[in-house]
């Protein structure tokens, strides 16, 4: 189990973030403490590793360019030559 600052370390990330994924629903955590006090949130291990995992972004091959279509001229300007 890691507190805040200890995943916000491990995930190379600010505690602010941690925080967002928190309030978002993305990380799940547990708040440990007396009933009604705010309590401490500790964040499992595999969690956190799990919502880097989903974050890891994969190197995708570029789309291969097409020339651009022919554009028609509209009739006004068909007396012009374009080379």
């Amino acid at each position: 189990m890691l507190i805040v600052k200890q995943a916000a370390e491990r995930a190379c990330v600010s505690e602010g973030l941690i925080r967002q994924w928190i309030r978002e629903g993305t990380l799940p955590h547990f708040r440990l403490g007396a009933k009604g006090k705010r309590g401490k949130i500790v964040i499992a291990v595999e969690d956190l590793d799990g919502v880097l995992a989903a974050f890891k972004v994969i190197k995708a091959e570029p789309e291969p360019r097409k020339a651009p279509a022919p554009q028609k001229l509209p009739s006004a300007f068909r007396h012009l030559r374009i080379t």
